[in-house]
């Protein structure tokens, strides 16, 4: 005689036999079938996505699920200790993958910045900060990890992100003279916190330069705005102006030093007047006494070479001579040292 065959699963080690029916489970759980049948039979298990762990001929399984999700089938069959055999029993069951609680965002920002954290995978919420919300926003002044608790069909689960700050870099610039010229090569040098790229902005619209030290003229008109802005080797920035002062009492300014490279900056070294110049001359010398150039037209200066070569670089003397509108009357007689960069 033929019999219905009722499979009733529960969790490994609990406590009632006849428990509710179990559809879903998670993979590599372990778990427990049962039938009812009659006394003395044998029974054929069968199991799709996982192995059975204990003896298949009796009345009752122990279940290892496999590690691959989807929907298994379970079957039975049952026969008598005379022989009979009854009809094949089966159940179904959902074998759930392990959905990893994720949270995404970025990793490392800048002290000041916000960012906003969104957990993935998760049925409920629970983060560090208090929010039961999905997604956070927050502002991070230093480094710092926060964690969410959260849960799947699988259980719950607590993960974590850690959070790297950056504080910015400290922009800042000196240059020299402190009175420039109008015209004059002014020497701008980087004094703030390491940093890794470098724009140099006139008046906030007009880039000059992007070196750190960079050499400039900058021609008459109102005074001028130069603006630095950089950027850390981390990528958080920071940027600072200020204003240009020309000065008006020197006749002619020469600089201490100049780099002919080839760059475009600073390549040849002159004077620079805001007055009428007559009777000019300059004459230059290397460190041996020998004159390396001369000129007697202050817009035409010394390009760093001496008979078609480049001159070493080094510390040279000049010694200039000349007539101004301030001072038509006596020749005045100037002399000083540059510094030649290559």
């Amino acid at each position: 005689m033929q019999k219905y065959l009722l499979i009733l699963l529960f969790i490994i080690f609990a406590f009632a036999v006849n428990a509710q029916v179990e559809s879903s489970v998670c993979i590599g759980s372990i778990r427990n079938y049962k039938v009812h049948g009659s006394a003395g039979s044998a029974y054929n298990w069968h199991i799709n996505g996982g192995l059975i762990i204990s003896n298949p001929i009796k009345d009752s399984i122990i279940v290892r699920w496999g590690n691959i999700g989807g929907i298994y089938q379970i079957y039975v069959i049952e026969t008598s200790i005379y022989g009979c055999q009854g009809d094949t029993i089966f159940s179904t069951v959902m074998v759930n993958p392990l959905l990893s609680i994720k949270i995404t965002g970025p990793d490392e920002i800048c002290a000041g910045d916000s960012i906003t954290l969104t957990a993935i995978n998760s049925s409920s919420y629970y983060w560090s900060t208090g929010s039961g919300n999905q997604s956070i926003t927050v502002q991070p002044l230093s480094t710092i990890q926060y964690s969410m608790i959260g849960s799947t069909v699988c259980g719950l689960d607590t993960v974590y992100k850690q959070i790297t700050v950056h504080q910015k870099p400290q922009a800042d610039f000196s240059y020299s003279p402190e009175l420039p010229m109008a015209g004059a090569n002014i020497h701008f040098r980087y004094t703030g916190s390491p940093a890794t790229s470098f724009s140099w902005f006139i008046d906030f619209n007009l880039e000059f330069s992007n070196q750190s030290n960079p050499v400039y003229s900058l021609q008459a008109g109102a005074n001028p705005h130069i603006t630095l802005y950089v950027t850390s080797p981390f990528g958080c920035t920071d940027s600072i102006s200020k204003v240009i002062i020309f000065g008006g009492t020197t006749d002619i300014w020469m600089p201490n030093s100049f780099t002919p490279n080839g760059d475009g900056l600073n390549d040849v070294f002159k004077g620079v007047s805001a007055t009428e110049v007559k009777d000019f001359n300059i004459y230059i010398y290397n460190r041996l006494g020998q004159q390396v150039f001369e000129s007697s037209n202050i817009q035409i200066g010394w390009d760093g070479k001496f008979l078609g070569n480049d001159s070493p670089q080094g510390v040279y003397t000049f010694v200039m001579t000349y007539q101004t509108g301030i001072n038509q009357q006596s020749i005045i007689r100037k002399t000083g040292q540059i510094n030649l960069y290559r």
